[in-house]
């Protein structure tokens, strides 16, 4: 992921049509400016829509709105789903009943996309992650360091 994410930032115009007449559908639980516009933006920059789902407005998971008659709704419609939801599980619970990929925005447990991101500019920025040593100083119980935690041996990276 980090190589193809390294190659569309070097070479966007390369990549311009890649989600052509694709819909990408955005649950937010949780408002963040920067997650929306990075998402909405790349989707437009490769082609694609991008749908904004704000959940505070909306009768998902209350009463006979359920996540399951909701994702399967939008596997219908949509091509992917990116959601930032409060509770993790809610998160599987998409991804179980979902036809179509669901990125994890961010929930209570993981920050899978933020520390990918992370990882791509300390890439960036040392030429290589395998061999580096990260020292994370900060709450030992949230949803970044449990995914520097699952990220970084992945990448070869140790965590102290």
């Amino acid at each position: 992921m980090l190589d193809l994410a390294q190659a569309i930032k070097k070479n966007p115009e390369a990549f311009h049509d890649a989600m052509h007449r694709r819909v990408l559908v955005m649950i937010f639980e949780k408002p963040s400016l920067r997650t929306r516009v990075s998402f909405e933006a790349g989707m437009c920059q490769m082609g694609g829509d991008a749908i904004y789902y704000d959940m505070s407005t909306s009768p998902l998971g209350k009463g006979k709105e359920t996540i399951y008659d909701t994702v399967k709704t939008l596997s219908r419609y949509a091509d992917l789903i990116m959601a930032r939801l409060l509770e993790h599980e809610k998160m599987e619970e998409m991804a179980r009943y979902a036809e179509i990929p669901v990125i994890n925005g961010l929930t209570d447990f993981s920050h899978p996309c933020q520390i990918l991101s992370d990882l791509l500019t300390i890439r960036e920025h040392k030429g290589s992650l395998k061999g580096l040593i990260l020292a994370y100083l900060g709450d030992a119980k949230n949803n970044v360091t449990h995914s520097l935690l699952y990220g970084c041996p992945k990448m070869g990276i140790q965590s102290e």
